[in-house]
Parts: structure tokens; C-alpha cells; sequence
């Protein structure tokens, strides 16, 4: 059977090249999630019209199981749904990295990739209010959680490492006790999604 590593968080934070970094240096095999996903035909089209893809639940738990009991060796996986792959193979699973970036940065570099307006303050929004960090918090004993912001890919692996050798491991990162005025601009990106949302009808 294999035996993963996951490495999630909210999209722009660093999963891809993290876990293609990390891959390299633990010498693991390299797993895009998305991609996988995809050519099990367990993604598909937000049916509401929105820039984004849902995942057939049943579908994918049933892949990622097939590949997880046929497969051998460690296999690092970038994903944005890190309890797909916990759900039921938890055994399977010998540490997860949670990437975390601040939400100011984040706007930056997800504005950056010519995103609709509506899916960068959805994913802002998201970080600023934890949603991937609560989603493990079942799991949170393996978990390793790294801060992304303003560093590179080198320093990156070297504190997952780090965080490794001693078991570091728990959810500790909150950005809105964290940064004072993150709340103001939180909440301005709330209302702008609002607006956005009855504006198209979404």
C-alpha cells in the first residue's frame, strides 16, 4: 500500500511547488490532487456558474482508496481537499503540511494570476477565516503548519523539516488575532463579495 504525505491549504499559498520540492527531497512520488481528480472523473463544473469545480465525494473516495491499496511507496500530494484523503486511510497518512499565508499577501498573488474578482475575495476570505486549517482540526496531531509568507521554496522545506525531526505539529496561525486591521479589510472584502454575488446573481 502507499503511504502519504499531504500538503494543503488555500489555493496560492504554495502547495504545488512545496510538495514537487519536498517530493524531490524526501524521494516521493509527486501528486497534483486536482489532476488526479480530474481523470478519475470526480470533478466537474460548479453547477451554479461559478469560477470553480466540485468534487463527487463518492467517486473520489473510491479512487483515492483503489490507488492508495494498489500503489507502493510514499507519495507527496498537493490538495486542496486534504479530508479526502485523510477520510478512512488516516493510517495511511504519516504527516500533513499545512501551508498558510497571510491574507494581504495572499490578495496580492492571487490578483496576480488574473482570477475573477469573486473567486480571489472567496479565497482570501477563506484564509483569513481559517477554513482549511478547521477542516483538520480532527486531525491536528499530524499536522505540521508553516507560515508561506515571504519566503521562498529552500527555507520552506527546510522548517517542514525542521517541524518534522521534532513532531511540531498542531494549528496554531488565527490571522484575524493576529493583525488588527486585517478585520477592517476582511470585512470590506466580505461586502464587496456581497455585492458581487447579487450583482450576477449568484
Amino acid at each position: 500500500m502507499a503511504d502519504l504525505i499531504l500538503v494543503t491549504g488555500s489555493p496560492g499559498v504554495g502547495k504545488s511547488v512545496v510538495s514537487e520540492a519536498l517530493s524531490t527531497t524526501l524521494g516521493c512520488s509527486f501528486i497534483e490532487s486536482t489532476l488526479f481528480l480530474k481523470s478519475a472523473g470526480a470533478l466537474r463544473a460548479d453547477p451554479s456558474g461559478r469560477d470553480s469545480e466540485v468534487v463527487d465525494e463518492h467517486l473520489a473516495l473510491e479512487s483515492i482508496r483503489r490507488f492508495v491499496l494498489n500503489e507502493e511507496g510514499c507519495f507527496v500530494v498537493s490538495s486542496l481537499h486534504p479530508t479526502l484523503w485523510l477520510n478512512d486511510l488516516q493510517e495511511r497518512v504519516i504527516f500533513v503540511v499545512l501551508l498558510r499565508c497571510h491574507p494581504r499577501i495572499l490578495l496580492g498573488r492571487l490578483e496576480s494570476r488574473g482570477w475573477s474578482r469573486a473567486k480571489v475575495l472567496e479565497n482570501v476570505i477563506a484564509e483569513s477565516f481559517n477554513v482549511i486549517a478547521e477542516e483538520l482540526l480532527n486531525y491536528e496531531d499530524l499536522v505540521l503548519e508553516v507560515d508561506t509568507s515571504g519566503k521562498d521554496v529552500g527555507e520552506l522545506v527546510e522548517e517542514i523539516l525542521a517541524k518534522l525531526d521534532i513532531w511540531d505539529t498542531g494549528i496554531r496561525i488565527d490571522w484575524l488575532s493576529l493583525d488588527e486591521g486585517l478585520v477592517e479589510l476582511v470585512t470590506r472584502l466580505v461586502h464587496e463579495l456581497d455585492l458581487y454575488k447579487e450583482g450576477f446573481g449568484v
